[in-house]
């Protein structure tokens, strides 16, 4: 597959070559090495053990610690990539019962004890990711190896009377959860840069049809006006309300990631047309929008509750977008220089914010390779 050479936004935005690197830098140092009361969401279990909290929510997450591998390895951070997956492995992954092979998406930061041993997708499609990128990044073929593995058993897992894998074997889509009778889907589990990169590390060809399933799903989920997606929706991409979240079926902090997954894609790879399509309607939707807000129905009329304020996590996400764009499109530039404005997220809720910031500034400087 012919690939696109990257693109800094930065300097398309008209920041100079190094200011992508100095963002990072002061972003991970907060993030990972600053104040623990205001600004660190990275904490030492041991000599060789790490592991990322949410702040807000006082657990630690698999999808926490998949980012945190994620941008440990895209950052060069050898020893911690080594300690969060050293956490991850002990904790968090099920090593028996009916989740085996999959990891708990939420332990107990007292005792680091599972409070749901139950999957969520991303986390898993993170790890694996994370796992690719330190194998060529450290050199290190066991986290190929393990990354394999992990790989299979999100597509292969076989069933049991309470989980089975999580792509749906007759969709070819990523599921809610694997647990069964999860029958619907998050827009944003749909990675799909990170099919391609799961298809070659495998060779199991399926993975570039479930990558095309995900374009042609998400071609349905956007809406037609706005390509806004709900955090949660149906397999023919229709917005879905849960009894525990009434909101799910609007745009809100799942829905963010959507942005970044498309133009990923469309950054990395040869892309699909409709991929940039739907970042420019979203980027367009939320320049008509200024002061824009980070929670919307998907229409674009108000959230059934008061919308935020931008958040951090929505602005890096909407910078990332900014890939799929051509060179002096005029949308590039204020929401390049959005994010390049933000201080690094802080205090309460600097977990999630902070996370989705540091990632948005690797995909807008396009040092995500996969």
């Amino acid at each position: 597959m012919d690939c696109k050479k990257p693109r800094d936004m930065f300097v398309e935005a008209g920041y100079g070559p190094n200011f992508a690197d100095q963002l990072i830098q002061n972003a991970f140092s907060k993030l990972f090495e600053g104040d623990p009361i205001d600004e660190r969401v990275c904490f030492e279990a041991s000599d060789d053990m790490a592991y990322i909290i949410d702040i807000g929510h006082d657990d630690i997450r698999s999808e926490g610690m998949s980012y945190g591998m994620f941008i440990a390895a895209l950052t060069g951070h050898d020893k911690l990539f080594q300690k969060l997956w050293n956490f991850a492995k002990k904790y968090l992954r099920n090593n028996d019962g009916p989740h085996k092979g999959y990891y708990s998406w939420q332990v107990s930061t007292t005792d680091f004890s599972m409070m749901d041993p139950g999957a969520a997708p991303d986390g898993e499609e993170y790890i694996a990711a994370a796992l690719l990128i330190a194998a060529n990044k450290f050199n290190r073929d066991d986290y190929r190896q393990e990354a394999i593995e992990l790989i299979d058993c999100i597509k292969n897992k076989p069933f049991n009377e309470l989980v089975g894998p999580m792509i749906d074997p007759e969709r070819k889509l990523i599921k809610f959860s694997p647990v069964l009778g999860n029958d619907f889907t998050d827009p944003s589990y749909h990675t799909i840069a990170f099919y391609r990169a799961f298809a070659k590390a495998t060779g199991d060809s399926e993975w570039f049809e479930i990558a095309k399933n995900s374009i042609e799903y998400l071609k349905k989920a956007a809406h037609p006006v706005t390509g806004l997606c709900g955090d949660y929706s149906e397999y023919d991409g229709t917005p879905k309300a849960m009894p525990w979240f009434p909101e799910s079926n609007c745009f809100s902090g799942d829905a963010w990631r959507v942005a970044l997954n498309l133009s990923l894609d469309y950054a990395l790879n040869r892309g699909d047309e409709s991929e940039k399509e739907i970042c420019t309607r979203l980027l367009n939707f939320f320049e008509s929008r200024r002061p824009y807000l980070s929670d919307y129905a998907t229409d674009g009329t108000p959230y059934p509750r008061q919308g935020r304020n931008a958040t951090p996590g929505i602005i890096a996400m909407n910078a990332a977008a900014t890939q799929v764009l051509d060179s002096e499109d005029p949308l590039i530039r204020p929401f390049v220089r959005d994010l390049a404005a933000l201080s690094v997220p802080f205090r309460f809720w600097r977990y999630y914010d902070g996370m989705l910031y540091i990632i948005g500034i690797l995909a807008t400087a396009g040092k995500i390779i996969i």
